[in-house]
């Protein structure tokens, strides 16, 4: 018998008996923690609606820009770019000056309570 072949052999079926292994035990997939019930949802998609509205008018009233700049200097959902860095440089480039250093922290903790709100939000619509 080749003892050389039978080496490689052997490593390769207990690769692929713990390969098989790993691939039974993989947990299963994570059903959602609730369903939301339309007026639930009709609540979810108002407070988005508010609290995106709540950060444009205070980027606004931030940057002195109006509500067309602001709105255009916001990348469309589902966009690979940073979202922060995008909003100043367009800010920036209709407005024709730099942001300051203050005013770039204004906008990241007006888009930090954004993002928090946000989160908070399903389970508030849950609640209702």
């Amino acid at each position: 018998m080749n003892v050389s072949i039978l080496r490689p052999c052997l490593l390769a079926v207990a690769l692929t008996l713990s390969l098989a292994g790993a691939v039974v035990a993989a947990p299963p997939a994570v059903p959602p923690a609730f369903v939301l019930t339309p007026v639930q949802s009709a609540f979810l998609q108002a407070e988005t609606r508010r609290i995106e509205e709540t950060f444009v008018q205070k980027v606004m009233s931030i940057a002195g820009a109006s509500r067309e700049q602001v709105i255009r200097a916001i990348p469309a959902k589902g966009r690979l770019t940073d979202r922060l860095p995008r909003i100043y440089s367009s800010l920036e480039r209709d407005l024709k000056e730099p942001l300051s250093d203050e005013q770039k922290a204004l906008v990241f903790a007006a888009d930090e309570e954004r993002k928090q709100a946000l989160k908070d939000l399903p389970a508030q619509a849950a609640a209702k």
